[in-house]
Parts: C-alpha cells; structure tokens; sequence
C-alpha cells in the first residue's frame, strides 16, 4: 500500500504540473527540469530506492537554493513571479527526494492543489478541463491511499489485496465527484457573469477595425487561423453571411477613415437588450438570428449580419455611429457572448445620404477615373455600374495575400495597373473608388467572411483568416446594398477525416465556453427554459405515442370481439365437419388404433396376446430396417428379405421377432409373455441401432418407448 500511495502522490503532482504549464506561463527549461526530476523519482519510488536525502539535508539545500533565487531574479528570469515559481518547484522537488514524514505528504498534497487553482486563474482553454479530471482521480487515489497507509502502520492489516482495485475505485468516485459538481454548477443561482470568463484571457491583437484603417492591415490579420467568433444560428437553418464590422467612408489614398467618428447610445429596451433599427422588418421572414461567441479582441466593435436591428447581452452600453456599425462602450478583455436579430440584406429602407461617400482623394490618378469610365461609362444605372465594375475586378485580377511590390504613394493606381493582384482590401478599396469616379456612392466595410460551417455544433467558425473587406454601394430603390469584387481564395480548407475531428473538438470547446466560461444568470435562465421546454415536449409526445396505443389497443380489441362472435355463429358448422373428419380418419386406421390400444393394455397386463398385436409389432421392427435396406418384393417371403439383409445384427435381431410371427400366423399358437418382450426388445434394438449410425429413425406414430 505504501508504494501504490506514493505512485499516486508523483500522479497527483504530475497532473497538477501539466495542468500549470498548459497555460504557457513556464519557461522551457523549467518545464523540462521538473518533469525529469519527477519522472526520475517515480522510477526510484517503483524500483523501491531509498530516498536520496535526509530531512536535514533537504533543509540545507533548500537554504542553499535562496542564493540562486536572487541570481534568477536579478539575472536569469529578470522578475520576481517566475523566480518565485522556479523556487516552489525546486523546494517540491527537495521533498520528492528526501525522507518524508506525514506532514511531508500532506505538504506535497496542498503544493498540488495550489497548482492547480494557479493554472485556473491563469488560463480558460479546454485543455485545463482534462487536467482538472486528471487531478481529480489522482487525489482521490492519493487521498484513500494515504489514510490507509497511515492506518496500516498502526493496526498491520494484511492490505495486499486492496491496492488491486483501489484505482478502479478512485476513478469511479472522481467520476461521480465531476458528475455531482456539474450538477451543482448548472443549477445553483448564478449572480452576475461567470467566474471563469473573468479568467485572465490575452486579447486578439486585431487591426482594421478602428476609425482608420491603412490600405494592407486586413492581409495581415489573414494570416492567422485563430478563432476569432463562433456564430449559432438561432430558430431556422444556417444562413451564409458576412460579419459586418466597421463601414469607413473616407480616402486619402493610403488609408480609410470616418469622416464623422461620432457615436450614440443605442436605445436600451432593458434587460441587456437594444434597440438599432427603428423601422418595422418588411415581413416576418426577412429577418435571421443569431448567437455570437465573441474572443476578447483589441477593438470595441461587435460583429454581426447587416443590417442588425436588436442585439442583447451582458453589456454596459452599446454604441452606433451614423453607418449602421457597433461597437461596446469599452474594450472587453474577456469572452462575451451575445444575440443579433438582423434584416437579411435589402429588406429595410434606404437612409438619407451625404456627400461624403463620393469623396476622392485630390491626388487621384486620372487613369483611375478613365478606367471607370470605360467599365461603367455606357450605363446610367448605378446597379448596373456596380455590377460591371465588381466583374471586371473578378476576372482580371488575381488574389493574393503575398504583396512583393511596393505601394508607393499610389497603392491602388499600381494595384490596378501594374501588379493587378492583391487580397480582399485592395479590391474593395478600387471597387469604392472606381464607383465614386462613376458617380455612385459607396463605403468600405471590413468584417469577416461565413467562416467554416460545423455540422456537429450548428455553429460558424470565424477565425482570422476570414478577415475581409467588401463595398456596400447605394443603390436607388434598394439602399445600401452589398458587392464583394474579390475573387475566391485559392487555398482552401483541408476537408476529410482531420475536418470532422476537428469539428467535433471545436463541438465540445462551445460548449465549454458557452455553458461553463460565459454560464451566468441569464444562461442559466435558458437552460432552465430549454429543459422545461424540452419536458413539455417529452410530455406531450409521451401522451400522444399514449393515446396511439390506446386507440389501436381499441382497435385490436373491437376486431378480436368481431372475429369471436363471427366464429361463435359458424362455430356448430366448423365443429361438426371437424368431428366428421376425425371420425372418417379414425374409422379408416381403426385397425391400426385398435392394435396400439391392445398393446397398451398388454403392457399393463390386461389384456391377452392377439394375432393382431404380433402381426403389429413385427411390422414397426420391418419398418425400421426397410427404411435403408431394399423393399420386399411380392415373390419374395419375409425370411428371404431377412436372409438378405446386408447387416448381420439386422439379421439376428429381426429373425427372432419373424420366428414369434411365423408361430402365431402361420403355426396357431397363441403368442405368450415372452413373445411379446422378444418383439418389444427387437423394436428397441433396432431403434438404438439406427440411432448409432445415423440412420432415419421410426414413423413418428410409433408407441413404443
């Protein structure tokens, strides 16, 4: 018991250190020192080494080691924390090795679990779940070993045998200790936000979502693939849509601006809900839903499908601006989660518009200003201008996020002239300014793209990489109204089995994020509301599948009575032509019934040995052997057939029951008792005879036993 405990002890010690060093925050050579230290231990402890230190000696290289603190801190590590941090491991490590007491263990035991509440505060990815799981099996484990060691030194028990299943029985109660505190945390009232997502969660560093925006920054947050949103669509199938962010509406060549960076409170309809749009949907189906998970990004505006008009959350305030955008009051710093209703694209009224968004640069190259001409110069529409301005850009131009030229003062003059390929930025940014040139006015928006659809979750993944900028153009009669030049990306997702294993595991990391990061009261409420939903449906199927069984339980029921009494009217009729076919049966084999019944009364001695009986028996111990021997034939007398049968004990057997039959047939003599037994025990003969190789039994009507 003593070696299973302290396996479990360098367990619990190892689960906690991963669980600490998942969450970045140790250097590398301190990650690999401990973990050789203990695993160096561990193998010590199951060869069963003595330890390598004294108590005393322990103490002084302890001591010894505070003056290489102050070289870490002043030198190595250069900051107090990860001096400390190296401290600790090193003075565990010092137990791990020494002569240990129980107040030693019980050290090592809470050292654990401090490291353990670190990694908590210190991270919130998923990983620190498995860890946590880990940790618990192994303290379990740790915790029932160590009492009964400790027990054990006092009262001597033989525990052999106990250490066997003590590890089934460790897991067993983890596994109910994470079953009944999952319980307790979905249903025990929350207050305010959860604790988990005020965890320390470093923000996205994403540019291209401020009031200026220079022409190259959304190729540049392209390529990462870090989650930046999952989106859930909320009652109805998933809908591709942009994520709209910010609309800009002024350029000076290099870079996009909002020339009226003014923003407003929205309208608070109370309880974390907000007004945006003020003007009814069109109907009932042009407006779609959605939940967002939002990272903590370097920037306030929210996400979501143009054109939003109510968003709810958790949110101290919500902001617009003259072009339909969003933003928070304040940079969060930790996940939020939040809903959108918004119109799907065309469906609301076009707002007034300003002059603003026919702005061009003074220093515009005038090349630009003919080639809009030359695309769009033959029509007066403005749909129909976009239109053939947004196909030109598509076919002649080729995308890229590799940018190997040199801007220079005129990015989009050797975009469009010279290189003629870029990424999402430089075509919207020509698309905008070519349509301005041609008298139509637009604005630049920069959001993401759908991202990568989850079947297994219902849920858009929106990493990074599907950063875009697109044009929003106002078409009279229609509003502002949406145009994306970009070509397609060439460089698609990998797809296949590592896909679906990757969805399946971005599965699991919503659920962790929204139902244990983000779990707060008004989550709380939903999943009280959904299971109550859930129970009420549950029920009511239950009562219909219910009153279905019941109406074709009815249903049988009513049939069955009909075919009853259908039969009891027939039933005189079916019964007396049963009774005339029995009777026509047993009147034709009445020979045959009245010999059974004569042996059967034979058997029990009441009755004399007739004719009929010998004549009856030879021929069942006939018929058991003909059925593999050749048939007699009618020349032919019973003991020539006998004398030929190829088997001799066939031949034995047989011709001691032919000698009772020729004596009653022919010889009229009265067969006896004995008579009787021989052809009994012949039939039985036979019988075992052909039960041993397999040959065809007797008639199923034969009596005898």
């Amino acid at each position: 018991m003593q070696q299973y405990f302290q396996i479990s002890c360098h367990a619990l010690i190892i689960s906690a250190f991963i669980a600490l060093a998942l969450t970045g925050r140790l250097d590398l050579p301190s990650v690999v020192a401990f973990s050789v230290g203990v695993l160096v231990s561990l193998h010590r402890t199951i060869r069963g080494r003595r330890p390598l230190l004294s108590a005393p000696g322990a103490f002084y290289v302890s001591c010894a080691y505070v003056g290489f603190f102050i070289l870490d801190m002043m030198f190595l590590s250069r900051s107090f924390i990860p001096a400390t941090i190296h401290m600790v491991l090193f003075l565990e490590l010092a137990k791990l090795y020494q002569e240990k007491s129980d107040k030693d263990y019980m050290y090592l035991i809470v050292l654990a679990f401090m490291k353990v509440l670190a990694a908590s505060s210190l991270t919130i990815d998923m990983s620190f779940v498995v860890t946590l799981a880990l940790f618990l099996i192994a303290l379990v484990s740790t915790l029932m070993s160590f009492e009964m060691y400790r027990s054990g030194r006092r009262t001597q028990p033989n525990v052999h045998d106990v250490a066997i299943p003590l590890g089934g029985m460790s897991v067993w109660a983890a596994l109910w200790i994470i079953l009944l505190g999952a319980a307790l945390f979905f249903v025990t009232p929350r207050a305010g936000a959860g604790y988990l997502s005020r965890a320390a969660t470093p923000s996205v560093l994403l540019s291209g979502f401020t009031e200026t925006v220079r022409l190259g920054e959304i190729g540049q947050v392209k390529r990462s693939s870090e989650v930046v949103m999952r989106a859930t669509p909320i009652g109805g199938a998933p809908v591709a849509v942009k994520w709209r962010g910010i609309a800009l509406d002024e350029f000076d060549g290099n870079a996009w601006h909002q020339s009226d960076p003014r923003r407003f409170p929205a309208r608070h309809l109370g309880g974390g809900r907000y007004l945006l749009r003020q003007t009814p949907p069109q109907s009932p189906g042009a407006v779609v839903s959605y939940r967002i998970l939002l990272e903590p990004l370097a920037t306030t505006t929210l996400f979501g499908p143009y054109q939003l008009r109510r968003i709810s959350g958790g949110f101290q305030g919500v902001l617009v601006d003259n072009d339909e955008s969003v933003y928070l009051r304040g940079q969060q710093a930790r996940r939020i989660q939040y809903e959108v209703l918004s119109d799907v694209p065309g469906a609301a009224a076009a707002p007034l518009l300003s002059d603003k968004y026919l702005q061009l640069p003074h220093d515009l190259d005038p090349r630009i200003r003919r080639l809009a001409a030359d695309i769009a110069g033959q029509t007066s529409s403005a749909a129909e201008k976009a239109a053939l301005i947004e196909s030109h850009l598509e076919r002649n131009y080729e995308y890229t996020l590799d940018l190997t030229w040199q801007p220079g003062s005129q990015p989009l003059s050797t975009f469009l002239f010279d290189v003629k390929a870029g990424h999402c930025e430089y075509f919207a940014s020509a698309m905008a300014i070519l349509l301005r040139a041609a008298g139509v006015p637009t604005r630049l928006v920069n959001g993401f793209l759908t991202g990568e659809y989850n079947p297994v979750a219902g849920d858009f993944i929106v990493r990074q990489s599907d950063a875009h900028s697109w044009v929003e153009a106002y078409i009279p009669g229609k509003g502002w109204t949406e145009f994306d030049p970009t070509p397609p990306d060439p460089n698609q997702r990998a797809s296949g089995l590592i896909a679906r294993l990757a969805h399946y595991l971005d599965a699991m990391e919503l659920f962790w994020d929204s139902y244990v990061l983000t779990y707060d009261a008004s989550r709380q409420m939903q999943l009280f509301s959904s299971a109550q939903e859930w129970l009420y449906f549950f029920q009511s199927d239950l009562e219909a599948r219910s009153d279905r069984l019941a109406s074709e339980t009815h249903r049988l029921t009513n049939a069955t009575i009909q075919i009853a009494q259908n039969t009891a009217r027939t039933a005189p009729f079916w019964l007396a032509a049963a009774s005339a076919v029995c009777a026509a049966a047993l009147y034709r084999r009445r020979g045959l019934l009245q010999a059974e019944w004569r042996i059967w009364r034979i058997r029990r001695g009441w009755n004399v040995i007739g004719d009929d009986v010998v004549q009856r028996l030879f021929y069942k111990a006939v018929e058991i052997v003909r059925r593999r021997n050749p048939a007699r034939r009618p020349a032919q007398t019973w003991r020539e057939w006998i004398s030929a049968l190829p088997d001799p004990r066939e031949r034995s057997t047989l011709e001691r029951a032919l000698q009772v039959f020729e004596n009653s047939q022919y010889g009229r003599r009265q067969a006896s008792s004995a008579d009787f037994a021989v052809l009994e025990e012949t039939i039985r003969s036979l019988r075992r005879e052909t039960a041993r190789t397999g040959s065809p039994g007797d008639a199923a009507g034969d009596f005898l036993p």
